[in-house]
């Protein structure tokens, strides 16, 4: 499994306009525990009112974007200054929208450089989806739910973006643990990959239970 540090992005946006009102981010590896990933977030002014639905679900306030607000300019700059320290992965995982799209957006619009987590992202939704295709469920649910299907906890509230960065990565990291340990194993036991053969799919949701994974883990000592 590689050792390599990775940038998780979510945004929290404003209804109905869709316009940034936080920005959040998290960077580590799979070999760290998640409490020493590096964490930050940034309060962004839509210069509108926040709509009533929005604080409800964030717990952003008016008054939070009035006295917290960073300009795009500040919040590039701090975003350089990690990226540089940190040397993540160029493309960022996100959950299920390009927010880093989204964002480097605004830093066009607001005549911002940035020349970073450009081209593609890793959308972490998208894989989650293929795993659960794969076992014949439904991917329906938003990152927290879909954490609990696979007995990983959200930690913290939702909705707020250096929340949701962390849980990302987080969950980015388990499932690519998973997925590492699992193809040692069918590697160390040769395996018969032909279709008809095959009894054990390395993305199978209901395979990669913590229980089946502790079986896994004993089974190859």
């Amino acid at each position: 499994m590689i050792k390599q540090n990775f940038i998780a992005i979510d945004l929290e946006l404003n209804q109905p306009s869709n316009k940034i009102i936080q920005v959040g981010v998290a960077i580590g590896n799979a070999y760290q525990n998640p409490k020493d990933y590096i964490v930050q977030k940034w309060y962004v002014d839509p210069n509108e009112p926040l709509d009533l639905y929005i604080t409800g679900l964030t717990g952003i306030t008016d008054r939070d974007i009035r006295s917290k607000s960073y300009s795009y300019n500040y919040i590039s700059q701090e975003l350089n200054e990690l990226i540089k320290e940190h040397e993540p992965w160029l493309n960022a995982v996100v959950w299920g929208y390009n927010d880093v799209g989204v964002l480097r957006k605004e830093f066009e619009q607001n005549s911002v450089e940035f020349k970073h987590l450009g081209g593609r992202w890793i959308d972490l939704k998208t894989i989650y989806n293929f795993m659960m295709f794969s076992d014949n469920s439904s991917p329906k649910g938003g990152l927290a739910e879909a954490m609990l299907k696979f007995d990983i906890v959200f930690d913290g509230t939702q909705h707020r973006a250096d929340i949701d960065a962390f849980n990302t990565l987080k969950f980015y990291f388990e499932l690519m643990k998973r997925q590492s340990l699992m193809i040692d194993f069918s590697n160390e036991n040769n395996y018969n990959t032909n279709t008809e053969d095959l009894t054990v799919t390395p993305l199978s949701k209901n395979f990669a239970t913590s229980d089946n994974l502790w079986e896994l883990d004993n089974a190859r000592n």
